[in-house]
């Protein structure tokens, strides 16, 4: 490893991230190709911020940072305690409903405090550093602020591997890992590939409730409980609101399940602490409670769940507590099953909106 590239990683890691890896800036053809018949199927719903700048987006980094050489990937951990994966339930004890007085359920990496910001923020002191070292190029740090295909970029630079999930597995973390970049002008020495794969092992998904994950690596969007629970901004129907179950913002039951999510390495950043904003699991009062849209703003400062605001939160989890308890087939409970071995075959790469977010 070049000197420099030991000092970078150190950098990163004293900033909360844990790892990082370089890549050339070049545009990757095939992904490309997989990712524009993703959008002409439609499969990106409501999401036109993903269909916009379309070819920006596929093209390679110039529009981020003209004369882009290089972008440097880097992964932090967002897993850590009160966020474990529960042991799963006998046959004989019942999965929690979202009844008054029953929990709701919300994503990991949501938590805590907004990654988007987070990042910028720690990544300051590692650009200021990278420019003392690589003098008169140019740096921009993007947090799903630009048109970038993050997991393509993160696959090509040997973070990890496009899963059958859709998501970026990482041999260290599995996929409770949220993706930074830096795009440069400097041509840095790319990093090496790692293939990784997901053998036959099927597990996201059978379990997915809403057959979201139609094939190995591709996702539709408009089925996801993530999409659904955040992005979606047309009324839910009757059918989408059953099946989004316990979930009120975002979805773990293609990463409960999956087997390389065994043991993770906790987060370094204490932003994304379980409970420093809510828990895992919460009460419907915790999102019923603020009555005016500055004790909500006030309540979730700082947090993901400021992305459908007050109205669409609050009249998913009212529209919840209407309903009889959710059936949810044994595989989509909110425990994962036996962690065992599986075989290794190589999975088809795909760019998808998942808690990694492009």
């Amino acid at each position: 490893m070049a000197h420099w590239k030991h000092n970078l990683y150190e950098k990163a890691r004293a900033a909360g991230f844990m790892d990082v890896r370089v890549a050339d800036a070049t545009p990757h053809a095939a992904a490309a190709v997989i990712y524009r018949e993703w959008i002409a199927a439609g499969y990106h719903g409501e999401m036109a911020y993903l269909a916009n700048l379309l070819d920006e987006r596929t093209t390679g980094l110039d529009h981020v940072l003209p004369g882009a050489r290089s972008i440097i990937m880097f992964a932090a951990s967002y897993y850590g305690p009160g966020a474990e994966f529960e042991k799963p339930k006998t046959s004989g004890e019942k999965t929690s409903t979202t009844m008054s007085g029953q929990r709701l359920r919300v994503a990991r990496y949501a938590l805590g405090q907004d990654y988007h910001y987070v990042f910028k923020d720690r990544l300051k002191p590692v650009v200021e550093w990278l420019a003392e070292t690589f003098p008169g190029q140019q740096w921009r740090i993007a947090t799903d602020s630009a048109p970038i295909m993050e997991r393509t970029y993160a696959a090509a630079s040997g973070l990890g591997f496009i899963g059958k999930n859709g998501l970026l597995i990482s041999w260290m973390q599995g996929s409770l890992t949220l993706l930074a970049c830096v795009v440069t002008t400097a041509h840095l020495e790319p990093d090496s590939p790692r293939p990784g794969t997901c053998g036959n092992c099927t597990r996201c998904i059978d379990a997915c409730p809403t057959q979201a994950i139609i094939a190995p690596g591709k996702l539709d969007a408009r089925r996801c409980i993530s999409y659904l629970t955040i992005e979606k901004r047309t009324p839910l129907t009757g059918d989408e609101v059953s099946g989004t179950g316990e979930w009120v913002f975002g979805c773990d039951i293609c990463q409960e399940v999956c087997p390389y999510n065994k043991g993770p390495e906790e987060a370094l950043m204490p932003e994304f602490t379980a409970g420093r904003i809510v828990r895992t699991a919460e009460p419907a009062e915790t999102f019923l409670e603020p009555e005016s849209n500055r004790q909500f703003e006030r309540r979730f400062a700082g947090s993901p769940l400021l992305r459908p605001g007050k109205r669409r939160l609050q009249g998913l989890v009212q529209r919840k507590l209407m309903e009889e308890p959710p059936r949810l087939r044994p595989e989509c409970q909110n425990t994962p099953p036996e962690i065992q071995e599986h075989d290794q075959a190589v999975p088809p790469p795909a760019e998808s909106h998942c808690p990694q977010r492009d």
